[in-house]
């Protein structure tokens, strides 16, 4: 069987935690190389880290047990979902249509917009160029 991809099966077989001690130690001194692929590198520090642990202590497998890569998902995904509900709020908040209409607030942008258009209906009724010119003086370009 060739090297890489016994490791890559031995990785895969650590996170479904089913790897024997000696898998394990096949693993800890693979990852401690410094010629590892890309689609592997982003493990390297775990398994440095742990096989720093089992020198350490005798039973590092029952002291820092590694779980299935479900777990992993399953953390990934709620995080997902916090960060995406979080964006979503904010990009709510960020685009809410508010008007305070005869002292009541008002979010319908439906509602806002109407009563906008019927305001701005009202105040061109008698053809005057008032609004334009009050707009004109509010930014600055009379």
């Amino acid at each position: 069987m060739n090297k890489l991809l016994r490791i890559r099966t031995l990785t895969d077989k650590f996170f479904d935690g089913i790897t024997t001690s000696e898998e394990e130690q096949e693993l800890y001194d693979f990852y401690r190389k410094d010629d590892i692929p890309d689609d592997l590198r982003h493990n390297r520090e775990l398994f440095m880290d742990l096989a720093a642990l089992n020198t350490l202590t005798p039973n590092a497998r029952q002291i820092v047990p590694h779980r299935h890569r479900s777990w992993w998902i399953a953390a990934a995904v709620i995080a997902m979902l916090i960060i995406g509900g979080a964006a979503i709020y904010r990009y709510q908040l960020d685009n809410e249509c508010v008007a305070y209409i005869y002292g009541k607030r008002v979010t319908d942008r439906k509602v806002v917009l109407g009563e906008m258009q019927r305001t701005m209906t009202a105040m061109t009724a008698d053809g005057s160029d008032v609004v334009e010119v009050e707009l004109k003086a509010m930014f600055g370009n009379e």
